[in-house]
């Protein structure tokens, strides 16, 4: 199963499809993509407007269909349920500043909220988190992005990339994000969290390539495959 996470950059969700097929993703998270204006099949597409949102697109024997969002979750973190060979829970996040509940503060209010959603069945927490513990210093010590890690780590939660690579938090070698389009101002702020029993079946995890991607968005994937 090849899990991604890709913020687009804006644009229309159908014309990212190209882009899609070329990760070859069995489930995919997007961000920033604007409502499709035709039926893509088998994609989902969550926003309080038409002009940017969050969306899910799956392949192959893989179905998603979207739960309902409970009140009071910061905007974008919304539940989808997967069906397939493997049965799962996807929260596909895209973090925003949020008057009460600034950039990762967002993500602790979801994952409070749907802690019962989380624990009931597997869940990958998968997309544009906006955030790093090089930031932990601007939010609440309870509600910083390595509060977070260890939060999701009590669920049974791990990083995939951080699985794979070894790396600690705040010191990763490969980002995910260059700042104004900017190689020399890289950071690392897409993740794919999921269940701590899952990364025994990690075969590889890579973030796109600068060139490669320069084009299409300041962000890269984040690619991750898992044995079968």
């Amino acid at each position: 199963m090849r899990l991604v996470t890709w913020n687009c950059g804006a644009g229309a969700l159908e014309k990212k499809l190209p882009h899609l097929d070329e990760l070859a993703a069995d489930i995919c998270v997007l961000q920033e993509c604007l409502a499709p204006r035709i039926r893509v099949k088998n994609a989902r597409w969550a926003g309080d407007h038409a002009k940017k949102g969050v969306a899910i697109v799956a392949s192959g024997a893989w179905r998603i269909r979207r739960r309902r969002v409970r009140e009071r979750v910061p905007n974008y973190i919304v539940p989808f349920e997967v069906d397939g060979p493997t049965a799962f829970t996807v929260l596909a996040v895209w973090s925003k500043p949020h008057r009460r509940f600034p950039y990762v503060e967002g993500i602790h209010e979801a994952v409070r909220i749907y802690r019962t959603l989380i624990t009931s069945r597997p869940t990958v927490i998968l997309g544009d988190f906006n955030s790093n513990p090089i930031w932990d210093h601007q939010h609440r010590p309870a509600w910083t992005h390595s509060a977070l890690v260890d939060r999701l780590r009590d669920l049974g939660l791990v990083s995939a990339y951080h699985a794979f690579h070894d790396e600690t938090p705040g010191e990763e070698t490969r980002a995910t994000y260059y700042h104004t389009w900017n190689r020399r101002k890289p950071f690392h702020i897409d993740y794919c969290f999921l269940p701590r029993n899952w990364a025994a079946k990690l075969r590889h995890v890579e973030v796109g390539g600068f060139n490669a991607w320069k084009h299409r968005s300041d962000h890269r994937p984040l690619v991750v495959d898992l044995a079968d």
